[in-house]
């Protein structure tokens, strides 16, 4: 299965970096970072761009059509991003639920998309997170989640 990453995808991680009023320096560089890992490019990365100046919500963000793993891998992007400025506040939690529902995601797969996120995370501590191993992680554990 591929992963489609793109416009809704980085949308959806500005959405959370906003949740609380406000985009931390942190979170706008991570999310550049973010968008040149991804090789993210043209219109999508206009719309990144806007995003780090203007608060955009989840309402801009279509789920409908992302597969699977894109929707599993958006979620735990999301949930790196609730981390980047040190914790996660009460309102980037609550809109990463909301992210979760609207993704359709199961407890377990949401479970299972953080443990990636904090493996990674712990292993790259002074270094910028890596979006890539987050993939192949996600990509390498999707038959084990199932269709819970």
């Amino acid at each position: 299965m591929e992963l489609k990453i793109g416009r809704d995808t980085l949308l959806a991680i500005a959405a959370i970096a906003w949740a609380d009023g406000s985009i931390d320096p942190r979170e706008a560089e991570a999310l550049r970072q973010a968008s040149q890992h991804l090789e993210v490019q043209g219109q999508d990365l206009t719309d990144v761009e806007r995003a780090m100046q203007t608060r955009v919500g989840l309402d801009e963000v279509e789920t409908v059509r992302m597969n699977r793993l894109t929707r599993l891998f958006t979620y735990a992007a999301c949930y790196w991003m609730a981390g980047v400025d040190g914790a996660a506040s009460a309102e980037e939690s609550s809109l990463l639920q909301l992210l979760g529902d609207r993704l359709g995601l199961s407890r377990v797969s949401r479970e299972r998309a953080q443990n990636a996120v904090r493996g990674i995370a712990q292993r790259s501590a002074t270094s910028p997170f890596d979006l890539l191993e987050l993939r192949s992680r996600l990509s390498a554990g999707l038959s084990q989640i199932g269709d819970e």
